[in-house]
């Protein structure tokens, strides 16, 4: 009996750390793996990430958790390259590039002039919600999603 007793920490600390108890937030590591991703896939041909930083991050609840992020991107092209690749693309539908152009107007009026190898920085908040498979960034919240029933 005395032995079983001597084992209760141990136990109770690698269940612990392995998870079985419950993760409460991601880790910096996914934030910023998952971060850097996100936003390579979102502007991807025109800024590719150099380095996110997590500023700061909050629990909404026990499955909802938000990073406060800085990302540090370099410009692979200035916005008239980008504007003419996107019109020379061929898989594109007409959609597709006026969609395109409309997204290119308003990057042109958020963002500061710049040429390639110019390095800008972006601050983002991202939603990570926590699944069966761990956690998942769902989203980036603009100013309308930081009303805490709209999530």
């Amino acid at each position: 009996m005395r032995i079983l007793f001597s084992y209760l920490p141990a136990v109770f600390a690698a269940l612990l750390l392995s998870g079985c108890l419950g993760i409460t937030q991601p880790t910096d590591k996914t934030i910023n793996e998952m971060t850097a991703q996100h936003f390579n896939q979102e502007f991807v041909g025109l800024f590719s990430v150099v380095s996110t930083t997590k500023d700061n991050g909050y629990k909404q609840n026990d499955t909802h958790y938000v990073a406060e992020m800085t990302i540090h991107a370099r410009a692979e092209r200035n916005l008239e390259e980008y504007a003419s690749a996107i019109m020379q693309d061929s898989s594109l539908t007409p959609l597709e590039k006026m969609a395109q152009t409309v997204n290119l107007g308003l990057l042109k009026l958020a963002l500061p002039k710049f040429e390639a190898g110019d390095e800008l920085e972006f601050k983002r908040n991202y939603l990570f919600i926590k699944t069966d498979n761990g956690w998942l960034l769902k989203k980036e919240l603009t100013d309308n999603d930081k009303h805490p029933d709209s999530i």
